[in-house]
């Protein structure tokens, strides 16, 4: 039976070989039991996090555990939901999208009209073809919010629009999530997502917490620390 599932597309743990993150795979499984989610994707950099063990420990704790990656292509973000490769490999490209769009994957545009050379922007028009979904960050607020061109452009061009954490802290899990409507199986939350079954749920942050987002940002980039609030 088809159900209003609770989903985040897409998150970070310190398996992540690009990021400094202080909790790891399990730890974030266990934040997902605890807050009620019914599945949850792993999106770390160009990796896949994604074991059988890790599957079968999400599963005790009643999360379904989508594989995923936030993968680099042409030095932009691309959410690849459900690849079937464990890795990116050094000459793919934003080119190769065409080869990577399948019927059992989702291809999002995470964060597009976010600051910062990884977000699409406009790379995105171009592609478009390639993308099943465009992403609702959870990085936003009341007076500030970059998420506002991303929703304009999936309803001129009839995409469905999926809420994720985008989390590099623990705390941040959970603000802004996705219901599907799915049965409770990877292929089935895929179609789902692709038919547009999806509403986003979120909460906006205040202004000093979202300051101190960015100063924690850049502070881990620079000082090569575990981000922290």
């Amino acid at each position: 039976m088809a159900q209003k599932l609770k989903v985040d597309f897409h998150t970070h743990t310190a398996e992540d070989p690009f990021e400094n993150i202080n909790y790891n795979a399990f730890e974030l499984i266990d934040r997902a039991s605890q807050k009620g989610f019914d599945a949850l994707a792993i999106t770390n950099h160009n990796t896949v996090t994604y074991s059988k063990e890790l599957a079968r420990y999400a599963e005790t704790k009643g999360v379904l555990l989508i594989p995923g990656m936030e993968a680099i292509l042409s030095d932009k973000h691309i959410l690849i939901i459900n690849p079937d490769f464990k890795k990116i490999l050094s000459n793919w490209s934003l080119k190769d999208l065409s080869k990577l769009k399948k019927e059992t994957n989702l291809i999002i545009a995470p964060h597009p009209f976010f600051p910062g050379s990884k977000s699409l922007k406009s790379a995105l028009f171009p592609n478009l073809s390639f993308f099943d979904a465009i992403e609702f960050c959870h990085f936003y607020n009341h007076s500030i919010n970059c998420n506002k061109k991303a929703v304009h452009v999936a309803v001129q061009y009839k995409l469905p629009l999926i809420g994720t954490s985008d989390c590099h802290n623990i705390w941040q899990f959970g603000m802004t999530y996705s219901l599907v409507e799915a049965k409770k199986e990877i292929s089935s939350i895929i179609e789902a997502v692709k038919k547009g079954k999806v509403e986003i749920c979120t909460t906006p942050l205040s202004l000093i917490t979202l300051v101190r987002t960015v100063i924690n940002f850049f502070l881990s980039k620079k000082l090569k620390v575990p981000y922290r609030l």
